[in-house]
């Protein structure tokens, strides 16, 4: 958005601890961990095998 000359109202670094606080408050599920949300679905979970062998 910056290299668009789209100027914020909230400096960076503000929105990126306002960031880091609303994720570090959430469950584990809900974060970016491959523990819930899609890729705990079936064809989440093979993506995971295809892709890791695992």
């Amino acid at each position: 958005m910056a290299l668009a000359g789209i100027k914020s109202q909230i400096p960076v670094d503000e929105v990126i601890d306002a960031m880091y606080q609303v994720g570090s408050a959430m469950p584990t599920a809900f974060r970016e961990t491959a523990e819930g949300g899609l890729a705990a679905t079936p064809t989440g979970r093979q993506y995971t095998k295809d892709i890791f062998g695992e």
